[in-house]
């Protein structure tokens, strides 16, 4: 009785394994920085990874940072740069689900070209400049679409 028991357990484990989704991405472990202040002091050394919201993190110390800031659960999907193309797809996406989240977004942005284009009818460089424009506005602004302003 104890083996058919063991057996029949062991069988609900591996199906319920195997019905998993697969996750993309790898957990990033921030924990050597969760004994400290959300307002870490990080190198300027560039060592840049893609992570899956399609941004692009200076470093490790820099996303720690911000996820210990704004507690967001994202993966790392590989060290390097998001591609215009990959932030393009997952922004669009978010836009599409009303999700875009600029909390943590201060005055300083990089000088990449992703336009952006708010409610506003203003095209924003990139999703910094668009977010920082959503703070000052307090919500009001929203997004229209990733990408140039389509004319109408």
């Amino acid at each position: 009785m104890k083996t058919i028991t063991v057996c029949a357990i062991l069988a609900l484990a591996t199906t319920a394994w195997a019905a998993s989704p697969p996750v993309e991405g790898t957990e990033v472990d921030c924990s050597s920085y969760s004994g400290k202040s959300p307002r870490l002091a990080c190198t300027r050394i560039y060592k840049p990874i893609c992570m899956s919201d399609g941004n692009t993190y200076s470093s490790e110390c820099t996303f720690c940072m911000k996820s210990l800031q704004s507690r967001i659960g994202l993966r790392k999907m590989y060290d390097g740069q998001c591609s215009p193309v990959e932030q393009n797809q997952v922004e669009q996406n978010q836009v599409e689900q009303n999700q875009i989240n600029c909390s943590g977004y201060s005055g300083a942005c990089t000088m990449e070209y992703i336009p952006h284009c708010g409610s506003d009818g203003n095209v924003y460089s990139n999703r910094c400049m668009f977010c920082n424009a959503v703070n000052k506005s307090r919500g009001q602004l929203t997004l229209r679409n990733v990408g140039p302003c389509e004319s109408s």
